[in-house]
């Protein structure tokens, strides 16, 4: 009778196999996002309007992430729309879309018995390693 060790050990060298033959294919992964980043990584944030950061999750139940990938899918959809990508859209498209965000986020808001501020800011910072050191960024993306 085979003794457990050798069993596992035989499990996990086919399970390696495998990974390695599937590759990067759902839903089995090699994770290639980790093996070459990007120069520069960005982030979305909400501000008042002086600039203090606010707890978002806190107030609404979204995340920063959450609110990126809100502002970043808007901004493709509405792109191709135009025939274009969204980092070259006009501040006016980036408006309509900044301000429907901030009004569902002010709906959630009232959900949680919370109220957010009048006048926000989402902010836009970059993070990029420059001269041998890590810089971060911050931007006003929009602003009421």
């Amino acid at each position: 009778m085979l003794s457990h060790k050798i069993v596992l050990i035989s499990a996990f060298a086919v399970f390696c196999g495998f990974s390695l033959e599937v590759k990067e294919n759902f839903p089995f992964s090699n994770y290639p996002m980790y093996g070459d980043p990007d120069p520069v990584s960005e982030y979305y944030h909400l501000a008042d309007a002086e600039g203090k950061p606010l707890a978002v999750r806190t107030l609404t139940g979204v995340t920063c992430p959450q609110v990126g990938k809100i502002l970043r899918k808007r901004g493709d959809a509405r792109g191709k729309q135009l025939g274009m990508k969204r980092k070259n859209m006009p501040a006016a498209e980036w408006e309509i879309i900044c301000r429907k965000t901030l009004g569902e986020l002010r709906a959630k808001a009232v959900v949680f018995k919370n109220k957010l501020p009048d006048k926000m800011r989402i902010m836009h910072t970059t993070i990029e390693f420059k001269d041998g050191r890590i810089v971060e960024t911050p931007d006003i993306f929009f602003a009421e």
